[in-house]
């Protein structure tokens, strides 16, 4: 450790603060980046499994919007465990890549909203889905 000019020790650690930031949001990407990955894995299957019978749309929507309000109403750990009950009543196994986001608040919160994304996704493509059926040739 050498001693600068008056300052320089400021600079220093400013930049180690600004190294340390960059790293921080880098790390969080890659979080945001695996849970979003993992949400996209997930949902399209589960919609499917759940609302296979040809159901209403309505139904879907239904579902989208109970768990759009939970999380409106910052009911995050209830919309995570909405979730989860879906894969219960689809039959289907709770994916352990999921169960792990349960160890932290902020995983839930940014893995339900990556669902209510892909949820509204798979929506959309089911109207359109719909309404192309519903077009005479």
């Amino acid at each position: 450790f050498t001693i600068k000019k008056e300052g320089s020790f400021d600079t220093t650690k400013r930049e180690r603060e600004e190294l340390f930031m960059k790293k921080m949001r880098k790390s969080a990407s890659n979080v945001n980046n695996a849970v979003n990955l993992i949400s996209g894995a997930y949902t399209l299957p589960l919609i499917d499994k759940l609302f296979s019978n040809s159901q209403r749309i309505e139904n879907m929507d239904d579902v989208y919007f109970a768990i759009t309000a939970l999380v409106d109403t910052d009911r995050i750990s209830e919309a995570f465990h909405m979730i989860r009950g879906l894969f219960g009543i689809s039959g289907m196994e709770y994916p352990q890549e999921i169960a792990q986001l349960e160890k932290s608040e902020e995983l839930q919160e940014s893995f339900v909203s990556e669902f209510i994304f892909d949820f509204y996704d798979v929506i959309e493509d089911k109207r359109i889905e719909t309404e192309e059926q519903e077009i005479p040739v």
